[in-house]
């Protein structure tokens, strides 16, 4: 398995280490943890459990502006 060396600063060594020793995990393996969590492409389950539950209007297009009320600008 390949191997990364990682630095961290003391307080964020401190805090990652607290985070570790709570969760009975090794320090390699929270971080490939993290890793890997960051670079899923999948939506977050409750994300997906909330969709279409909020009882609201459906979107509307919004009314054609009249390019009259567009800013003048300068031709390039």
């Amino acid at each position: 398995m390949p191997q990364v060396s990682l630095y961290l600063d003391k307080p964020l060594y401190k805090e990652v280490q607290s985070v570790v020793k709570r969760k009975g995990v090794s320090m390699s393996s929270f971080v490939s943890n993290v890793l890997k969590e960051y670079l899923e492409d999948d939506w977050p389950e409750e994300f997906l459990e909330v969709i279409g539950s909020m009882k609201d209007e459906p979107f509307e297009l919004p009314e054609d502006i009249p390019w009259s009320f567009d800013s003048k600008r300068e031709t390039l």
